[in-house]
């Protein structure tokens, strides 16, 4: 029976295991029991594989990767900036806003003037 590196549940990308600390399975084993290797993958997560004792690979689930890749653009600065970006322009897109572009990109001098006192003295 192959030996196979099972990660515990649940997955939280900042508690998975380096490679190095998984149990690891040969490769030939893998090579040998792949269809039973793949079930447990995929029952739960991931698979260490070594090649002359060596670790150089780890099977994971789709489901694995997918949260791994989504809890990584979460705590990507810039993600976070696009999404804000994107929400905050996504609620520009209203009647109200644009018309208030309108009159602002259509004010006169004079009322641009005015309104930027009123604004700096607080009125």
């Amino acid at each position: 029976m192959a030996k196979i590196a099972i990660m515990p549940e649940p997955y939280d990308l900042y508690h998975l295991h380096t490679s190095q600390e998984l149990p690891c399975s040969p490769a030939s084993e893998l090579k040998n029991a792949f269809k039973g290797v793949f079930e447990q993958a995929l029952n739960h997560g991931a698979v260490s594989i070594t090649r002359n004792r060596k670790r150089e690979a780890i099977l994971l689930s789709a489901e694995l990767y997918d949260r791994m890749i989504a809890e990584i653009a979460a705590g990507d600065p810039l993600e976070t900036l696009r999404k804000d970006y994107d929400a905050r322009f996504a609620a520009m897109q209203t009647g109200k806003t644009k018309l208030g572009y309108e009159d602002a990109f259509n004010a006169s001098t004079e009322d641009l003037g005015k309104t930027a006192v009123d604004q700096a003295s607080g009125r």
